[in-house]
């Protein structure tokens, strides 16, 4: 008869999740070298609450793999939802998924533009860049959907094949629209003088995104009615 595991309690999901988020910024910083002292101390934790709770610091790594997707998933759920509503229509109405679109990507700016997802970046970052296992259980369970959702969103506005390389490689230029932000963080913070991504700079940074966006999805609606 196999024994019954012991349920984690209040207190020991408390400690979980205070190593995963120490985790997550130190194999943000340091990937895979990180070191297992350093996290624990960095949660305050003892060292041995790694292995008790996790087994080992790969198994904590792709813990914190797990726990960043249910963060997304968590984060665009909704929006996910709002989409396959649209998409299950014949025949969707352009002003929705532009707004859906639009919705979607103001609230992934707020996201890349706050201080407290800089480290949940760094370790995405670092996977996209080197990818371990970590990067494949993250891309299935939310990013690949996703994309998806975002590539059939623009294809029914543009009137374009979902599932054409090329409207794959349209909707990925689309996002990178966003994730500049991200990844040019530094670059942009010392050629506008601003010192922090306060909530006015957020509101500017989204206009000129979401008007970029427009101009692909008008561009390429265009590109399609000549073809």
């Amino acid at each position: 008869m196999n024994a019954t595991p012991t349920p984690v309690t209040f207190r020991g999901e408390q400690a979980k999740n205070t190593l995963i988020n120490a985790a997550i910024a130190q194999f943000g910083e340091y990937g895979l070298h990180a070191t297992t002292r350093d996290i624990a101390a960095l949660a305050g934790q003892n060292i041995a609450a790694i292995t008790y709770y996790f087994g080992s610091k790969e198994e904590l790594y792709m813990a914190c793999a797990g726990w960043i997707a249910d963060f997304i998933n968590h984060n665009f759920q909704p929006h996910v939802q709002s989409a396959e509503a649209i998409l299950s229509q014949p025949e969707p109405d352009k002003a929705q998924i532009r707004e859906l679109i639009h919705t979607a990507c103001s609230h992934m700016i707020s996201l890349l533009t706050a201080d407290e997802t800089l480290n949940l970046s760094k370790f995405i970052s670092r996977e996209q860049l080197s990818p371990t296992p970590a990067y494949q259980l993250i891309h299935d369970r939310v990013i690949a959907p996703m994309h998806a959702h975002l590539t059939s969103l623009v294809g029914r506005y543009t009137g374009r094949d979902p599932f054409d390389k090329e409207t794959i490689l349209h909707t990925h230029a689309l996002l990178g629209q966003v994730l500049a932000f991200r990844l040019g963080r530094e670059t942009i913070l010392l050629r506008t003088g601003w010192t922090t991504f306060d909530k006015a700079s957020v509101q500017q940074i989204s206009g000129v995104v979401l008007s970029h966006i427009d101009f692909i999805l008008q561009g390429l609606s265009i590109e399609r009615g000549r073809t």
